[in-house]
C-alpha cells in the first residue's frame, strides 16, 4: 500500500452532524440529484479509525472525513456527515439517507450489485490480530479458535466462509471486538488491515498482528444507481485531489504519521 499508486488511478466511487466550508463555483446541485440543496450528504460509521472517528463533541474526522471535505470543496458543496451503522449503510444509501458512502467500503462484485462505486481510492486488505503471545501464524491456525469481526464488513464475509472456526462473534465496531479480545473472550481479529495496526500499535502489550494481509482490497466511494451524473462528478473530483497534491497530504497526515 503506498500512496504513489494511487496517482495512476482516477477514483471510484441521522446522528450528527459536521461541516465543511462551501466554495462557490462548483457543480449544478439539481443536475447532481442531491438530497438536499447545496450539501453532499456522506454517510459514514464513525468508529473506524483511521478512516473515521467521531469526538466527543460530536464532530467527525479522519482520513475520509478530510477525503470528503475536498471532494466538497471541488464540487462547490458544504459536506454534511452522518454516523450510521455499517452493516445497512448500503441500504440506507438506496434509502435516500445520504448521497454518497465515504467509510473505507470495500469495492465488491456483490456490492456493486446495488450502488455504483467510484474509482478506488485505497488500497487495503485484510489482516489478523491476536493476543500477545499467540501461537497462529495463519489461517490453517483459526481451526476451533474464536474468531471476531465486524459486522457486515469484508471480515465478516471472508471469515463466514472459514471452516472450523471454533466460534465467530460479530461486533459492531472494531474497537469493540478488541477490547473482547483484550479480556480473554476472542483468538483472533479479521478486520482491516490499515484499522487494525493503530489499535495494536495503542496497546502494545496486548496484541500483535499476525505477519502478511490475508486479502488485498480496495476502498470506493458508493453513490446509488439512480445518480450516475454524481458518480461522474465524484470521480472528476477525486482525480483533481491526488493530481495536485491534496491526496498525499491526507495519506501523510492520517496513515503514514498517524496518531490519535
Amino acid at each position: 500500500m503506498k500512496k504513489s499508486c494511487f496517482g495512476i488511478l482516477a477514483v471510484l466511487l441521522a446522528t450528527t452532524l459536521a461541516c465543511s466550508g462551501c466554495i462557490t463555483g462548483g457543480s449544478n446541485d439539481n443536475e447532481l440529484g442531491l438530497i438536499n440543496e447545496g450539501k453532499l450528504v456522506v454517510g459514514m460509521e464513525a468508529q473506524f479509525p483511521p478512516f473515521e472517528i467521531i469526538r466527543a463533541d460530536g464532530s467527525f474526522y479522519g482520513f475520509d472525513i478530510a477525503l470528503a471535505e475536498e471532494i466538497g470543496k471541488e464540487l462547490g458543496l458544504t459536506v454534511v456527515f452522518v454516523d450510521t451503522d455499517f452493516s445497512s449503510i448500503i441500504a440506507a444509501l438506496n434509502a435516500q439517507k445520504f448521497d454518497v458512502v465515504i467509510s473505507g467500503l470495500t469495492i465488491t462484485e456483490a456490492r456493486a450489485e446495488s450502488v455504483f462505486f467510484s474509482d478506488s481510492y485505497f488500497d487495503a486488505g485484510l489482516s489478523m490480530a491476536v493476543p500477545i503471545g499467540s501461537t497462529i501464524q495463519d489461517l490453517e491456525g483459526l481451526t476451533g479458535k474464536r474468531v471476531g469481526v465486524q459486522l457486515g464488513s469484508t471480515g465478516d464475509l471472508f471469515a463466514t466462509d472459514l471452516e472450523g472456526l471454533g466460534e465467530l462473534k460479530r461486533y459492531a465496531h472494531a474497537p469493540d471486538a478488541f477490547m473482547d479480545m483484550k479480556n480473554g473472550n476472542l483468538d483472533v481479529i479479521i478486520n482491516d488491515g490499515v484499522v487494525s495496526a493503530p489499535i495494536v500499535a495503542a496497546y502494545p502489550n496486548d496484541f500483535m498482528i499476525v505477519e502478511g494481509l490475508v486479502t488485498v482490497e480496495e476502498y470506493g466511494i458508493a453513490i446509488a444507481k439512480s445518480n450516475p451524473e454524481l458518480l461522474e462528478k465524484i470521480n472528476d473530483a477525486l482525480a483533481a485531489i491526488m493530481a495536485d497534491g491534496r491526496y498525499d497530504a491526507i495519506y501523510d497526515e492520517y496513515i503514514t504519521n498517524w496518531s490519535e
